[in-house]
């Protein structure tokens, strides 16, 4: 009999983001392979493929939005699904706001062993998130926050959740696996948790099934950028870049696409911009993946001004992908996926405007045949970094380790 492996997951594909599509990926595309597979989640409808590879069972305790009412609501209704943990060899916990329940498991079944998968930084902070050359404080906290949602009593709260949030360390500790997805995110969280050391293991996702693109960048340079008007994503540096660049006469057009985080104020800004520069800014607002995925058929450059840690975006691979160039800053595990390829050369300081600009001026001074080149360069660069079946190998080989 195959071993039991216990899917515990606030959100699964395709609400959420990169963690949730890296999980429905594991599971469907790996786990189910090798073993009994069934998935707990707070999402109503998931990505149906995935009935034919799990079972799956909606528990509505986790559509509680906030972190602390979901993790009382988690805990006092934990005999819900008391049974699944029983019978489990393995509980996998792939979302942040679930590695509490670490406790619980342990407590219900000492013989069940825990794996969890980091895509943030819960362990660290409250927010999940480590700003770029900032030490995970109570401070760190506050400033995300407020610069997130413009709340100061959010952000007040924040600064109180994050000596909360010591919890997740403790939890941390009872896991008998955690998996990072970049050696810089590993490094970060075993800087101020070296228990973990014997335990954490870095393994990158898998890379997503996209759909055939027909690659036909345009005479004139497109860039795209999707963060919104999110803080972290680096918005406020993407507006003063722009703002520079086309003040200098750079000669591109750049498509925005709201995603999450734009707050009717930011928006109400970008289009005062957009009216002002004519067609050089052209707002699309939010949409689909997969209306979003086309823009790369025609765009030069993906614009990434990230000032946060991120482990391993999603977006960045989805570009190298289908052959646009990322000019992204230096965070997290972005040099890491790069270093080698043509998209080395893009990288900048995170925050540093006017190094974000020279790289978008390298890009201008190139043809569309060496964009196209690049291009295809860099497609080959992350297949053969991100290769399936190494990472299969890598995540069979921690389960059935951790089943044994």
């Amino acid at each position: 009999m195959k071993p039991r492996i216990l899917v515990l997951t606030k959100l699964f594909w395709p609400e959420g983001g990169g963690a949730e599509l890296a999980t429905y990926l594991i599971v469907k595309d790996i786990l189910s392979k090798h073993f009994d597979v069934t998935i707990v989640s707070g999402t109503r409808s998931p990505e149906p493929d995935i009935l034919k590879h799990a079972r799956y069972i909606h528990w509505g305790v986790l559509e509680a939005r906030y972190k602390p009412i979901e993790r009382i609501k988690t805990f006092t209704g934990i005999n819900w699904v008391r049974n699944l943990v029983e019978k489990a060899d393995i509980v996998y916990i792939p979302s942040h706001t679930l590695i509490p329940l670490t406790m619980a498991v342990k407590t219900i079944n000492p013989r069940a062993k825990v794996v969890l998968h980091l895509h943030n930084y819960q362990l660290l902070t409250y927010t999940s998130v480590v700003l770029a050359d900032r030490e995970p404080d109570v401070a760190t906290d506050i400033i995300v926050e407020l610069g997130e949602h413009k709340s100061l009593l959010r952000a007040l709260l924040a600064g109180f959740g994050h000596y909360i949030n010591y919890i997740n360390k403790f939890a941390a500790l009872l896991a008998d696996k955690v998996i990072c997805v970049s050696h810089r995110q590993c490094e970060i969280i075993l800087r101020y948790i070296p228990e973990v050391r014997g335990k954490a293991e870095v393994i990158y996702n898998p890379t997503p099934s996209l759909p055939p693109l027909n690659k036909r960048v345009n005479n004139k340079p497109i860039v795209i950028y999707i963060g919104g008007g999110s803080y972290i994503k680096g918005f406020e540096i993407l507006l003063e870049t722009i703002l520079k660049a086309l003040i200098k006469g750079l000669d591109t057009k750049a498509y925005i696409t709201y995603g999450r985080g734009m707050s009717p104020k930011e928006e109400a800004l970008l289009k005062r911009t957009s009216r002002n520069l004519g067609d050089k800014l052209i707002l699309l607002g939010r949409l689909p993946h997969g209306e979003y995925l086309k823009l790369h058929e025609v765009a030069w450059a993906l614009l990434f001004p990230s000032i946060w840690e991120e482990p391993l975006p999603y977006a960045i691979i989805e570009s190298m992908l289908l052959r646009t160039i990322p000019i992204a800053s230096k965070v997290g595990g972005v040099p890491e996926i790069i270093e080698g390829s043509p998209a080395e050369e893009y990288l900048f300081t995170p925050g540093d405007v006017n190094g974000f600009i020279d790289r978008i001026e390298k890009l201008l001074s190139q043809s569309k045949k060496d964009i196209m080149d690049a291009g295809i360069k860099l497609r080959e660069h992350i297949l053969r970094l991100l290769n399936e079946e190494r990472i299969e190998s890598k995540l069979v080989s921690l389960f059935r380790f951790s089943a044994s």
